[in-house]
């Protein structure tokens, strides 16, 4: 991944506007049981990477390993996430809404414990 910022934007978009189709189409039919997975979508799918994305920029991380899998995790995840929630929500296994959550932990994992200091001890 070269440009992760614009990756993170790019993928940002598609997922609002899917989450926003989505949420169109249950208001035209009236059933509204998809909410949840509806808004796990564009929370995670929208805003988090569209946040990833401006934070990468601000701190000129483009071409970084990790933030490059965190990134990946996120995308999966989010996707994951919200069909497994829909999925869930029809009465289906919960199964994949759990692979999805910790695609998403697992990545911001990984981001927090490479660019967060350490604790400071108290000596």
């Amino acid at each position: 991944m070269n440009n992760l910022p614009r990756i993170c934007w790019t993928v940002s978009a598609c997922l609002g506007l899917a989450g926003m189709v989505w949420g169109m189409q249950m208001a035209g039919s009236g059933d509204h049981s998809n909410l949840a997975a509806h808004a796990h979508l564009n929370l995670l799918g929208w805003v988090s990477l569209a946040l990833y994305g401006t934070y990468y920029r601000l701190i000129g991380l483009t071409r970084s390993r990790i933030a490059s899998i965190q990134a990946g995790c996120a995308i999966v995840g989010s996707v994951v996430m919200g069909i497994g929630i829909a999925i869930a929500h029809q009465g289906g296994t919960e199964a994949i809404a759990i692979i999805g959550s910790l695609l998403t932990l697992a990545g911001g994992r990984a981001i927090c414990r490479h660019h967060l200091p350490a604790p400071a001890s108290d000596q």
